[in-house]
């Protein structure tokens, strides 16, 4: 791990070119499933004619042909290519390929398979195969633990005391807590090992904020439930034996876009207890800069993609992916915009790392919504620095193999420059989405001390 600064990436762009050609293997696999789609749907169309096969056996047999592919596909995706510099290849390879590309794919088949939607199907197997994984670990994490499901101003949370909290006489610290998941996928039952150990660990009333989820409620939905879930507990915090002016707020990647905009936010309600730390983990911060050399570099990682990415956005936007070649080419924003104060926001030369930034075609079609990507609400990098002043104490942890990195990188070194406290963790050997591991491997078990002993000493 290195303090604040971001090393040289130790992978060059032309050795990640030898990773692209699994792409057109994979492509060439889906096209064989597509055919193989084709005729199982003309062969029952034949059958229905005949009235022997109904709609829910046609269904019934699409449904395992997408297991069979998912089976294929795991088994193919957890032995493919582990970059050198990762810490521990067994955690990448199962993150990699157990939960984003078997999940991601599996969810495009059954799409062209007529089974929900892309993002639907996504969020379904993601949590389906999580969740297994929660089962094996059983419930122990909750031990010593009071564990609530509730509402706060009409959004779901569960709340998480540690007995010795309840039972203290004199008031502890709190702490708001947002899930990853591109805004589309997870929820707070996925998250309750880290949740629930947090809580543990600080001595602390945990909330973790289940806030509505895209595409099927796109921005500021998520952004509205956070809010008014925060100013509840804010309001309401006595109620759970919790000091209001100890109360911090965290998150990780789309979590972490969360937290930093309640907290630009709520800098300006003057009726509120101020939030007393931020804790960024590898946060999702902006959309203006698909350019940036850490999407340049790691882009093609099967763990967050560029290609993901841009369809989390997209999704959280306004559900709309006829744009997503725009975005991919970051060719979504025009000649003013290109040369705003907001591109400043995401200048790449912010950040020490030799990589060479592609050329861009400024051409661009007309695309609804582009005003929002200028929003601090939905990308709180593009907060101009008067609204950054006079922000809480932040915790910023980045990863280098993460297309993320430069947005946390960014907004770190901002902060710093406008007077705000900051501590930024990053973990060279580490990647997306590595610390909800934190009980199974080293790596994200030291992150995980580092990022609670921050919280311990800034609450």
């Amino acid at each position: 791990m290195s303090s604040f600064k971001v090393q040289g990436t130790s992978t060059s762009v032309k050795a990640q070119k030898g990773a692209y050609p699994l792409c057109n293997k994979n492509e060439r696999r889906l096209n064989r499933i597509r055919r193989l789609s084709v005729d199982l749907d003309n062969s029952a169309s034949k059958s229905l004619k005949s009235e022997l096969c109904p709609n829910r056996i046609i269904m019934a047999v699409k449904a395992a042909l997408v297991f069979v592919v998912a089976a294929v596909l795991l088994a193919y995706y957890c032995n493919e290519h582990v970059p050198e510099g990762i810490a521990e290849p067994r955690m990448f390879a199962k993150v990699q390929g157990l939960l984003f590309r078997t999940a991601l794919d599996v969810a495009k088949i059954g799409e062209y398979l007529g089974i929900g939607t892309e993002a639907q199907n996504f969020r379904s197997v993601t949590a389906a195969l999580l969740n297994v994984g929660l089962k094996l670990k059983g419930s122990s994490y909750r031990d010593g633990l009071k564990v609530t499901d509730t509402m706060f101003n009409g959004v779901k949370v569960r709340v998480y005391e540690p007995t010795s909290a309840v039972q203290s006489t004199s008031k502890v610290p709190g702490l708001l807590y947002f899930h990853g998941g591109g805004w589309v996928i997870c929820n707070v039952d996925i998250y309750d090992g880290l949740t629930a150990h947090a809580a543990k660990q600080l001595g602390a009333v945990v909330v973790s904020v289940d806030y509505r989820l895209a595409p099927e409620y796109v921005f500021p939905a998520a952004f509205d439930d956070s809010v008014a879930a925060t100013k509840f507990f804010l309001q309401n915090a006595e109620k759970y034996n919790v000091d209001r002016t100890r109360i911090g707020i965290s998150g990780d990647s789309a979590g972490g876009n969360l937290a930093a905009a309640v907290t630009l936010v709520l800098a300006k309600e003057k009726d509120l207890p101020k939030l007393k730390t931020q804790a960024l983990i590898y946060p999702v911060l902006q959309a203006i800069n698909f350019n940036t050399p850490s999407y340049i570099a790691h882009g093609h990682l099967n763990t967050l993609s560029t290609d993901l990415m841009i369809s989390f956005w997209l999704w959280y936007l306004n559900n709309d992916l006829s744009f997503k070649k725009v975005f991919e080419a970051n060719n979504h924003t025009g000649v003013q915009i290109k040369k705003s104060q907001y591109a400043g926001y995401a200048d790449p030369k912010m950040v020490d790392t030799p990589v060479k930034i592609k050329k861009e075609n400024i051409k661009f079609p007309e695309i609804p919504n582009i005003a929002t990507i200028l929003d601090p609400r939905f990308a709180p990098l593009m907060a101009d620095d008067a609204d950054l002043k006079g922000l809480p104490p932040t915790y910023v942890m980045t990863c280098e193999y993460d297309v993320l990195r430069d947005d946390g990188v960014m907004y770190a070194r901002r902060l710093g420059k406008t007077g705000v406290e900051v501590n930024h963790d990053h973990y060279e050997h580490g990647f997306h989405a590595f610390l909800n591991s934190f009980d199974d491997y080293e790596l994200a078990g030291t992150a995980m001390q580092n990022f609670l002993a921050y919280l311990k000493k800034n609450l």
